[in-house]
């Protein structure tokens, strides 16, 4: 065999197996397809999200020439649809969000909004009641949030969780259980909205 067909057929091997080389999974990829397979697999939504950064670092907010730069993090969106009750309303269900600290920003905690929350967290939306019980459950939930979290929120859709995507499938499985603790927290909050609003309307027909 001569040195030129040698060549020929190594040239030719090349282009065959170079594009199947590339299109390998990498070590990251499939560290992702296992942890949204077993996201699915315990009932919750993934999806890939550019959001605005919650809580960036003074440098990643202005340029080194003083410029003010608007900083983005690419988070996977971890969703536990409500599956809101026939006999509740939307309009009762309250939308809020907190947002994960990862910088010293003590003013944040110091907020009145967030004076009881866990340490680390800030309200970025306090739609649910701020009241002591309400507070210390959402606190007890946002504790089991795992590394690589920004942030996590409500509303009459789904309870979501913003995650990098750090970790195996044991920290899917504590996501899966810190949102279902938030959804029985919603739909209590919810129900006692709405029965608020029930006596109120009753008093004032009595009226």
């Amino acid at each position: 065999m001569t040195t030129t067909v040698i060549i020929i057929i190594a040239v030719t091997i090349t282009l065959v197996i170079g594009p199947l080389l590339w299109l390998r999974p990498s070590p990251r990829d499939r560290q992702l397809e296992r942890l949204r397979g077993r996201a699915r697999a315990c009932g919750l939504n993934v999806s890939v999200r550019e959001i605005p950064d919650p809580d960036p670092d003074a440098s990643a907010r202005v340029s080194s020439g003083g410029k003010k730069r608007n900083p983005t993090l690419y988070v996977a969106r971890y969703e536990l649809p409500l599956r809101l009750p026939g006999s509740l309303e939307s309009q009762y269900v309250p939308s809020w969000e907190v947002v994960r600290l990862r910088h010293d920003r003590k003013s944040y905690i110091e907020e009145e909004a967030s004076a009881h929350l866990l340490s680390g967290w800030r309200f970025e939306r306090p739609g649910l009641p701020l009241v002591e019980d309400v507070i210390s459950r959402l606190s007890v939930q946002l504790d089991l949030a795992p590394r690589g979290t920004v942030k996590v929120e409500g509303d009459s859709s789904n309870l979501s969780l913003y995650w990098q995507e750090r970790g195996d499938e044991g920290e899917v499985d504590v996501i899966a259980t810190l949102l279902e603790g938030l959804r029985e927290l919603q739909l209590e909050v919810t129900r006692a909205a709405a029965r608020e609003e029930a006596l109120r309307r009753k008093a004032e027909d009595e009226d």
